[in-house]
This record gives structure tokens, sequence and C-alpha cells, in this order.
């Protein structure tokens, strides 16, 4: 059966040969008029045309993109007529019987930062309740004597104990139990 099926197609391709024409491209060419029914395709594909581009090289003003660059260094401290200015910032005054010191940030303002952190379980409502730690970053030197001077004074300021937490490898302190205003102005009585 499979014998009988390939004889059928071995015949059918040889009828196909026989009876097509084969036209050479001289054949074409010489019969062809310039339409372009004679030849769509070449008619619908462009012609392709190779040019050579070169490397050319811009001059850039960066000064626009220099803007936008974070500056290396800290600015000068601005100028005032009178200190505290009215956002309640004061040039740093540091003093020299310290052992420790507390950098500012890029705007000249002391790094003291919140952390929300949640506390205890109320038993009443089985809700916790949630206490404000403030941080101070960026204190060089000996963090122990920072750490030990800032809870006196704050202790003395506000009359209960203060806790806090020292961690010397990330140069940063939490303390709990009192509030931003009054840390920042402790570091501002150290002359920070």
């Amino acid at each position: 059966m499979l014998r009988h099926s390939l004889k059928r197609i071995g015949n059918a391709m040889e009828l196909t040969k026989c009876h097509c024409r084969k036209i050479n491209s001289e054949e074409n060419a010489a019969t062809s008029s310039g339409e372009i029914w004679d030849d769509p395709w070449q008619a619908a594909t462009s012609k392709i045309e190779h040019t050579r581009s070169k490397a050319i090289e811009i001059s850039v003003d960066w000064k626009y993109v220099q803007r936008l660059m974070p500056k290396k260094l800290i600015p000068d401290v601005p100028n005032h007529d009178t200190y505290p200015t009215p956002s309640g910032w004061r040039p740093p005054k540091p003093r020299a019987d310290l052992t420790f010191y507390v950098e500012r940030n890029r705007d000249h303002l002391l790094p003291l930062y919140l952390e929300t952190r949640r506390d205890q379980l109320d038993p009443k409502t089985l809700e916790f309740e949630y206490v404000e730690l403030v941080l101070v970053k960026g204190i060089h030197g000996d963090i122990f004597e920072c750490e030990k001077k800032i809870r006196e004074y704050l202790e003395e300021y506000l009359h209960h104990p203060i806790a806090t937490h020292v961690d010397e490898l990330k140069g940063f302190i939490r303390i709990k139990g009192a509030d931003r205003a009054v840390v920042e102005q402790c570091l501002y009585d150290f002359g920070f």
C-alpha cells in the first residue's frame, strides 16, 4: 500500500516538472516592459543603499548636570544677624572639655530622628502600646561618655529616669522617655 502511494507521488512530481516552464532572468529582462505588474516584488522592496556613518563628537555643557550632583563638601555655615534664627537653628560651638562630638548633617542640622516602636501589651484592650524613641546619630569619640552626659542632663531637666541604648559600632544612642525638643536643647547646651 505504501509503495503504491509513493509511486503516485513520484508520478505527480514528474508531471509538474515536465509541464512547468522555467522563466530565465534573461527572458524576463527581454520581455519586461518596466511595469509594476511584471515584477511586483521588485517594485515593493526598496533598493538597499549603504550609508556609512561617522562618529561626531558633540561638546556638552556640563554646568546644568553639575548643579544636580550632590556637594562633596559641606558648605560654609550661613551668617545671620541674631541667633537662634526664627527656625531655632544655632551654629555649633563645641566645648573643649568634652571627649565626644556630635556631627551635624549636610543641612547643618542636628542628627536627631524619631523612631516609633511597639511597647507593651495593654491587658484591658489587648492592643499594643507604642513608644517614641529619639535617635542621636553621628556621634564621634567616647560614645559612652556622651550617653552618660545626655542621661544626666535629661534626668535633671525632666525629674524622672531615662532609658538609653548605645550602639557603639554604628555610633548612635536611642533615648526613651524624653521628647525630641528636650534632647535637641541638651545638644545645643553642649555646644553642638
